[in-house]
């Protein structure tokens, strides 16, 4: 569903996005003047894996899920988008489809870019630079991700979804990362294991407190948690 934004706030949501906070003026007057806003229910599918890219989309709230099929009826959670996010851009790049489906895991609004406006701005040297650098970025995540798929111990696997969430909604608070209550089952999905051997792994994580809980945060303890995982935690903005 399309409502409206004021161009200046739209403009500001843009350059919230590392990819695009170097835009000229002139190049975030083209960009608005052929976005819109956007609106998706809780469960709506934004797009669909194998459907033309047309376009790309900055999540400004709410969250949303990057989704592979799987087998069956089944799905693979790639990751968990919260704002601000740039999707989908990697279909405008070879005039492809998508190469995975995103849905509304609750109300989400987005500010949808026009493909061939998003296009142009690579004649800029310095943005097509950028922009390189962040899909060799993505390459790496993604070869990161099947390395702990299918090598790393269940309770390990959950952890390392767990640090894949702070790098994307995560804070620092002190000597902990604080990140959004995951569902059990969405860790599940982004571990490849059952709902139940993630609670199994989440009370192996509490009892050694590497991560606590609450009713809404959980908050994991940074050194602990990279002394197990041998890897750096990071935070949105690192």
């Amino acid at each position: 569903m399309a409502i409206g934004m004021n161009p200046e706030v739209m403009k500001r949501c843009l350059v919230a996005v590392p990819l695009l906070t170097a835009l000229s003026p002139a190049d975030l007057d083209m960009l608005v003047s052929s976005a819109r806003l956007v609106s998706f229910k809780k469960g709506a599918r934004i797009f669909e894996e194998g459907s033309p890219a047309d376009c790309c989309f900055v999540l400004t709230s709410g969250r949303a899920r990057v989704v592979l099929a799987g087998s069956g009826d089944t799905e693979i959670l790639l990751n968990i988008l919260t704002p601000p996010a740039l999707i989908g851009e990697i279909g405008l790049l070879d005039h492809s489809t998508r190469s995975a489906s995103l849905v509304a895991a609750e109300p989400c609004h987005l500010i949808r870019m026009n493909g061939a406006a998003f296009q142009s701005l690579r004649a800029n040297r310095a943005f097509e630079d950028r922009l390189v650098a962040e899909l060799v970025s993505t390459v790496r995540r993604s070869d990161d991700r099947v390395r702990v798929i299918s090598s790393f111990p269940t309770v390990k696997r959950v952890a390392w979804c767990l640090g894949r969430v702070a790098s994307v909604s995560g804070r620092r608070e002190g000597g902990d990362i604080v990140i959004p209550k995951t569902s059990h089952q969405e860790l599940a999905e982004m571990a490849g294991c059952t709902r139940e051997t993630v609670s199994r792994a989440m009370q192996m994580l509490r009892k050694k407190k590497y991560v606590a809980v609450d009713s809404r945060t959980m908050r994991i303890d940074i050194a602990a948690m990279q002394r197990y995982l041998t890897t750096e935690l990071t935070v949105p903005g690192r």
